[in-house]
């Protein structure tokens, strides 16, 4: 009786039904007919093709979704909203529509109050918008072309994956209300614009729900908003987009106003990731909503928030060197020994040595081949700090000295001596199809000693993107990972390294990073 009472409770309490019992009635659209131009207007503010466009085609309006989000919480597929009628919302009435962006409330659930909406979806910054422009938005969307096809489950771990949970959520923070009118009574004619500047980059541009650090709940952090924070994936970070010296303080409306038209800073910083694909919808917006924007963005409170890697501004005369011993090297995250002692694969971190006795290992000069960063090897064995591994990976035929992580992708593992050489296992030949050279899988079996090791892959790869942002997003944004393929990043990085101060291994660490997070290499190429 307990349990039955228990799971009613938990059914009514996130129900869609009982936040919308608590919270006032929005307003309705007219009965006039819909604006299609307002409604594209709205749909580029709103930066819905970057989420929702379908991948691998230029055509921002084919809506067939199938982009993936890698969260803490999981992975996100973003969904198929054209006016497709089966796979997309093609059978959306508005009042479903308006009620998803508004509330986070699908028609599809399995009780027939609605299914809850996962917050990947920025409705709490939507919730913003107002009825009318959400029927010309509506309306425009249904005036695109379908596009067949589904999207797969989202996969998030427990207990993310229950979405009936995510009712809980939205009553601890959506609020449902609409942003102040502008006073139309004010003598000033910059009122009116800077209220279009706030509904634009609060409601349409959720501009904060990326720019914003997040509490363990997933909801933005208040004192903290446009402030910059992690990025889902926590391989990167959104700046701080407040008027604080920190973030774009010194910026100008019209500066921003021409960043939102051309991706281009005020100190020749090009827009890169997410935001390049942003500018592009902003760009097609009118002058006076850019600027709007701008004003807006120069009106909210500062926060004091260096990016990763970044020193507090000297605000004081007293010129301040910054601390860098000469000759100092950093040191690189590894995981404590007893960690390692636990773990069935580890990676390696620095260069090191790779040994087929045992017994010579630690001796130097005595090695067979060496392992370079980013590597992942399997434990076999342990004696002591002494590691027996396997390395799987792929040989160029022809080339056998080199072990290399993809076929056809010169992401570096290993350089093996003759007697490793000798020693590697080796599959039948198969032909890349991108070159149509013949490449074979290999297994090396070795011993290694426990340094520079790392049993937690996405610790250490956050570590490289965090390299990244300090060491090159001075002048460069994050590239998305359909920016480059991993072979071309070898000739990119190698380029800029001498503008950078990454000693050997860093580079080589960030190298593979940005290899394995490539177009054609991890989530992505599984995606397609």
């Amino acid at each position: 009786m307990v349990l039955l009472a228990g799971v009613a409770g938990f059914l009514v309490v996130t129900s869609p039904a009982t936040w919308s019992m608590i919270h006032p009635t929005r307003d309705q659209a007219d009965a006039g007919p819909a604006d299609l131009e307002n409604g594209r207007t709205i749909f580029l503010a709103s930066d819905c093709a970057t989420c929702h466009a379908t991948p691998g085609q230029p055509d921002q309006t084919r809506l067939g979704g199938g982009r993936v989000l890698d969260t803490d919480f999981g992975r996100f597929h973003m969904p198929n909203i054209s006016p497709d009628p089966v796979d997309g919302i093609g059978n959306w009435t508005l009042a479903q529509f308006t009620r998803a962006v508004r509330e986070g409330v699908g028609p599809d659930g399995i009780l027939p109050d609605g299914q809850n909406l996962y917050p990947s979806f920025p409705y709490t910054s939507y919730q913003r918008l107002d009825a009318n422009d959400l029927r010309d938005m509506y309306a425009y969307i249904m005036s695109l072309e379908p596009v067949a096809g589904q999207v797969p489950e989202h996969e998030l771990t427990f207990p993310y994956n229950i979405r009936r949970g995510i009712g809980l959520w939205r009553l601890a923070f959506l609020d449902g209300q609409p942003l102040p009118s502008a006073d139309e009574d004010s003598a000033d004619p910059h009122q009116a614009l800077l209220a279009r500047g706030r509904y634009l980059v609060e409601g349409a541009g959720h501009c904060a729900e990326c720019h914003s650090p997040r509490s363990f709940m997933g909801n933005v952090i208040a004192d903290s908003r446009y402030g910059g924070g992690p990025t889902p994936d926590g391989h990167g970070h959104f700046p701080n987009i407040s008027p604080d010296e920190t973030g774009i303080g010194f910026w100008s409306v019209n500066a921003i106003a021409n960043y939102l038209e051309t991706g281009i800073s005020p100190i020749g910083k090009k827009a890169g990731g997410d935001m390049e694909e942003v500018i592009l919808n902003t760009a097609q917006l009118s002058r006076e909503d850019r600027l709007a924007m701008a004003m807006y963005l120069k009106s909210v409170p500062a926060v004091d928030a260096p990016g990763p890697g970044r020193p507090e501004p000297n605000r004081t005369p007293t010129v301040v060197m910054l601390e860098r011993p000469a000759g100092q090297a950093p040191v690189l995250p590894t995981s404590p020994v007893a960690v390692l002692a636990e773990a069935a694969d580890v990676h390696v971190v620095t260069t090191k040595p790779l040994f087929l006795d045992p017994a010579r290992v630690g001796t130097e000069g005595a090695e067979d081949g060496k392992l370079l960063g980013g590597a992942r090897l399997e434990v076999l064995a342990r004696e002591g700090d002494r590691m027996q591994v396997r390395l799987d990976g792929w040989q160029a035929v022809g080339a056998e000295q080199v072990v290399y992580a993809e076929r056809g992708q010169r992401i570096l593992l290993a350089v093996l001596g003759d007697a490793a050489m000798a020693a590697v296992s080796r599959k039948a030949p198969e032909e890349d199809p991108g070159t149509g050279q013949p490449w074979a899988r290999a297994s090396l079996t070795a011993w290694v000693d426990g340094q520079g090791l790392h049993a937690d892959l996405p610790a250490l790869w956050g570590y490289a993107g965090d390299l990244f942002n300090s060491s090159c997003a001075t002048c460069h944004s994050l590239p998305h990972t359909d920016r480059y393929l991993a072979n071309q990043w070898i000739g990119n990085l190698n380029a800029m390294k001498r503008f950078t101060s990454l000693n050997d291994e860093q580079y080589r660490l960030l190298l593979a990073y940005l290899q394995n997070h490539s177009r054609d290499v991890g989530p992505l190429a599984e995606a397609e």
